[in-house]
């Protein structure tokens, strides 16, 4: 086993006292032997650091975050882990028992230190409902920037627990953003996949994602709609660095204008920046053509529907 690299699964905590006990207990089932657990406490106001505290081990390391924030969380997770290579998982989620030797044997075999290898992602909700999102991104990418490129293209997704990466890739994009407070993954990954030399796919296994209603993604503030808005831009530069074409800059004003149609009326406060951000990088938003007009109508009224319309809908 001591030849084994060792994988660190890092794990920010807060209130999850339900389900944290699960998470740790399915990691332990994983079939590959060297893995250890950094969990970090984000000052829950629950039970979870008691529940977290009674699996500490020498292979499960349970820590209180020093500052405040999940983003923080998981770079103080880092900082104490040892692990050659590392996964990011939260704590009301788990992963098929292979997955992390599956990824390990993938990575080993055909990557490098800046190579990121990813699995299918299954969504499982407390009814029973049970979700096998369509993917059309379970395949192999180079440079691992043609991934994000697909994502945004709208082919699938994938979550944080879907991806193991060598420690020398997290220290490269200089780890989480704390900064940002929504879409804290997806801007992450997106700058891992923008410094890797390949993103490599492991169908054979997948992570699964608990959807149980929690969290900092059902967050709808201002603040948190500006935050998405800040990732969306820091993404969108990400691939003009890369790419800065005709076919680019649409799949960016799409994914803009669908995000400003969806959370309109709350986004009208940050419309200004965004369109100077548009006019800066030569990008045209686009709303979502299928009944667009009528379904603003129906929202917001004629007025408005007839401005956003005016605005972006081309």
């Amino acid at each position: 086993m001591n030849m084994l690299p060792l994988v660190s699964v890092l794990i920010p905590l807060y209130n999850a006292q339900q389900y944290i006990a699960d998470t740790i207990i399915k990691i332990k089932r994983q079939t590959y032997p060297n893995i250890e657990v950094i969990i970090v406490d984000d000052h829950s106001t629950d039970e979870s650091l008691k529940v977290a505290q009674q699996y500490a081990s020498e292979q499960i390391h349970v820590y209180v975050n020093p500052l405040k924030g999940g983003n923080s969380a998981r770079n103080y997770a880092f900082l104490q882990s040892k692990g050659e290579y590392v996964k990011f998982m939260d704590a009301d989620d788990y992963c098929s028992d292979n997955l992390i030797k599956s990824q390990i044997e993938r990575i080993l075999s055909e990557g490098t230190r800046q190579t990121v290898v990813f699995s299918p992602v299954r969504m499982y909700y407390p009814d029973g409902q049970r979700l096998l999102p369509p993917r059309g991104i379970d395949r192999d990418y180079v440079p691992g920037i043609e991934l994000l490129l697909d994502i945004w293209r709208g082919k699938g997704f994938n979550c944080p627990h879907c991806h193991l990466m060598h420690r020398s890739l997290v220290d490269r994009v200089k780890g989480w953003n704390e900064r940002i407070i929504k879409n804290q993954d997806g801007e992450f990954f997106a700058r891992i996949y923008a410094a890797a030399d390949k993103a490599l796919s492991v169908r054979s296994e997948y992570a699964v994602w608990w959807q149980t209603g929690n969290g900092v993604s059902m967050q709808m503030s201002l603040k948190a709609i500006d935050s998405v808005c800040e990732t969306h831009r820091i993404i969108s530069n990400l691939i003009y660095s890369y790419r800065n074409d005709e076919e680019t800059r649409k799949i960016c004003g799409r994914l803009m204008g669908s995000y400003i149609f969806f959370n309109y009326p709350l986004i009208k406060p940050l419309l200004p920046q965004i369109e100077a951000y548009c006019k800066e990088t030569n990008t045209v938003l686009f709303l979502p053509k299928r009944r667009s007009i009528s379904v603003l109508k129906f929202l917001f009224g004629w007025k408005i529907a007839a401005i956003i319309s005016n605005k972006y809908l081309k």
